[in-house]
């Protein structure tokens, strides 16, 4: 019972960290969700370790697409602790379940929702490619995590990769790096309710597959196929370095900052929000004035 009040009260905190997030960011405070991520794992304790072979994360300001292991909901913050806060594809149906930290990240620009399960005329993959590269001017500072699994598992290895987003990274030669992490199903277990403290998640990197050093898509799948392999072993293996931040090599963290900056989208729910904190204030004013006029009055009728 206790174990499952800590794992409700957990989700509570973590939407109401992106509540406060969002109310900042539509006053003009611009808190990365990657710093939230990382404040959200040290209540935890979360420990982390890089593995030895591992490469530096890819954080150029350009697009990249981060191929990561998909084990719980704390996938999410997680990843975005791990890698500085880069932008999210997830299904529409999640956001019923984290609403704002849904509202937070698609007004943001870095979470992307989709219909799972819907048809398109043009094809998966085309469909696929024009989705990216429409979202990604939404948020260009920061690539993409996307789990190519397609689904969450707990298998001692990964499930065999969708090839969909791949491809259509490869037509928008967009660079690729795989990013396998341990443990990550144990910080936020939702299969049990529970959540735990401690817990240390081991992270390793590849190197960067760049698909203009292919010539033919079914040579860039293999590579990456192989690599995934690769990645994810030595990321569950013995060897790696505690590390103090949960930001590996190579990420970058953007600092808190002032702007009115966003998406058209935020820029709508500022005028929202300030509209309706306008209303209100007036709305209150009133009626303190109207409570104040009998006593007027009567002060003048002595």
């Amino acid at each position: 019972m206790a174990s499952r009040a800590a794992f409700f009260a957990y989700l509570l905190t973590v939407q109401a960290s992106c509540f406060v997030s969002f109310i900042l960011q539509l006053l003009g405070v611009q808190v990365s969700h990657g710093w939230v991520a990382a404040w959200l794992l040290k209540i935890l304790g979360t420990r982390f370790g890089t593995a030895i072979n591992s490469s530096e994360v890819l954080d150029a300001a350009s697009p990249v697409v981060y191929l990561s292991n998909h084990r719980s909901w704390g996938d999410f913050w997680t990843d975005a602790a791990l890698l500085g806060g880069p932008s999210f594809i997830s299904r529409a149906l999640v956001a019923a379940g984290i609403p704002f930290t849904a509202v937070w990240g698609s007004t943001s620009g870095w979470l992307w929702f989709f219909a799972r399960g819907a048809t398109h005329k043009e094809g998966a993959v085309a469909w696929m490619r024009n989705f990216l590269a429409e979202r990604i001017t939404g948020f260009p500072q920061k690539g993409v995590v996307i789990y190519p699994e397609g689904t969450r598992s707990l298998l001692p290895e990964g499930l065999p990769l969708k090839m969909g987003a791949l491809s259509a990274a490869y037509q928008l030669q967009w660079p690729v790096q795989v990013v396998i992490t341990s443990n990550k199903e144990c910080v936020t277990a939702e299969r049990d309710l529970a959540v735990n403290f401690g817990t240390l998640c081991v992270s390793n990197v590849s190197k960067v597959v760049d698909p203009k050093s292919f010539e033919s898509l079914e040579g860039f799948l293999e590579v990456v196929k192989e690599i995934w392999r690769k990645t994810w072993t030595e990321a569950y293996g013995p060897e790696f370095r505690l590390r103090n931040e949960a930001c590996l090599p190579g990420g970058k963290l953007a600092k808190l900052h002032f702007s009115l900056a966003g998406s058209w989208r935020m820029q709508l729910m500022r005028v929202i929000f300030f509209t309706s904190l306008a209303l209100l204030i007036r709305r209150l004013w009133q009626r303190r004035s109207a409570e104040a006029s009998p006593e007027v009055k009567h002060d003048n009728g002595r």
